[in-house]
């Protein structure tokens, strides 16, 4: 059986004073579990997910972070993701 290590190896101080989501078995480490519920969250230069199955939001929010909006949405429309 395979277990999730995020806990053993991500510096969880890095969270301090952002708001963030992470795996749902990984949320009562979260000082700030406000944003638990959201699939992506951007704070800043942080973006997190919630793991494997929101990686096409959270593909799209680091294009939208690095490239802007427009080419976000370009790039979703031609994944037939919206």
């Amino acid at each position: 059986m395979q277990k999730c290590s995020w806990d053993l190896t991500f510096p969880i101080f890095l969270l301090q004073g952002k708001k963030a989501t992470s795996y749902p078995a990984m949320w009562n480490k979260l000082a700030d579990q406000s944003e638990c519920d959201n699939r992506v969250v951007v704070d800043g230069n942080l973006i997190t997910s919630q793991g494997p199955g929101t990686s096409m939001e959270f593909s799209l929010a680091i294009v939208e972070k690095l490239f802007g909006r427009e080419r976000a949405l370009e790039l979703a429309k031609t994944m037939v993701f919206v």
